[in-house]
């Protein structure tokens, strides 16, 4: 499997290498199943907005694939081992690949952001009380399918090809200011995303300041910690420090781990005289 971010779309030219290959396939049509951490969880939380995947029909019994659409499905299993008490939602695409059409690239949206009970072209079946709001918070398990799963298909032998499986998110930047009293000079200029440069801004010009200081860990968020002249601290240890004049650029890993990972992080002034002024604070949840 391949984990590839990428932050804009743009024609793939799909390189040589290794691939997820089920040369015999004896069912109704393939299923790839996941539960691994870097493809399920909180999907609103980690702000994921897409499912893009590389694939191939090498050969099947009958026909060529014609008729076949590519699906995905989402799942909350509940933790039961059971299909019984299952949330899930599918999402029916284009056809699948032919045969010896080589690969096929797909495109899913997964409008995690919305808090509709189904959103439009999903087709969902939930528990009592249950809707799409329950799932996306909660996605244990997901599927690539060969099929529209709610069609009938002749039991055949299937030799196909899956690579390049990436999970997209667009990451968030929440303002959090505690009691308010803190001036609102800390902000982010380029989004926290996987293989990119984060880059955040302290406002040096307003308070008259001549550096900025960017304290960013994973410790928690806090508020009603006072300090005389300072002002609000609104993170918790530990944390790193970095001082800056105003901006602060810092390199993020192309991890697919870390995709939905929240860290917190406060910008600071430094007046002349040496005094320290907090800014608010900024709780980021990783993109890519």
């Amino acid at each position: 499997m391949v984990l590839q971010p990428r932050r804009h779309h743009r024609t793939r030219v799909r390189q040589s290498g290794g691939f997820l290959h089920q040369a015999t396939a004896d069912t109704f049509y393939p299923i790839w199943t996941s539960n691994s951490p870097s493809f399920v969880g909180d999907f609103r939380a980690a702000g994921v907005t897409e499912l893009e995947f590389d694939a191939r029909t090498i050969n099947t019994d009958f026909g060529d694939g014609t008729g076949f659409e590519m699906s995905i499905q989402l799942i909350d299993t509940k933790g039961t081992g059971s299909p019984a008490d299952d949330n899930s939602a599918c999402l029916v695409g284009p056809n699948i690949p032919l045969v010896e059409g080589g690969w096929k690239h797909f495109d899913f949206p997964i409008p995690s952001a919305d808090v509709s009970a189904l959103p439009a072209g999903w087709v969902g079946s939930f528990q009592a009380g249950d809707d799409w709001n329950d799932l996306i918070t909660n996605v244990t398990e997901i599927k690539i399918i060969w099929s529209d799963p709610s069609l009938f298909a002749i039991f055949q032998q299937w030799n196909i090809g899956l690579d390049n499986i990436t999970m997209h998110a667009a990451g968030t930047a929440t303002v959090r200011n505690g009691s308010g009293i803190n001036p609102l000079g800390f902000t982010q200029t380029v989004a926290c995303e996987l293989g990119a440069t984060w880059t955040t801004m302290v406002d040096l010009v307003t308070p008259g300041a001549i550096r900025s200081i960017l304290s960013v860990g994973i410790g928690g968020p806090t508020s009603g910690v006072f300090f005389p002249i300072a002002g609000e601290a609104l993170i918790l240890p530990p944390y790193l420090t970095f001082i800056r004049k105003g901006m602060t650029k810092l390199n993020v890993p192309m991890d697919p781990g870390l995709l939905g990972v929240c860290i917190y992080a406060q910008g600071s002034a430094i007046l002349p005289d040496g005094t320290i002024l907090f800014n608010n604070a900024l709780d980021v949840v990783i993109g890519g």
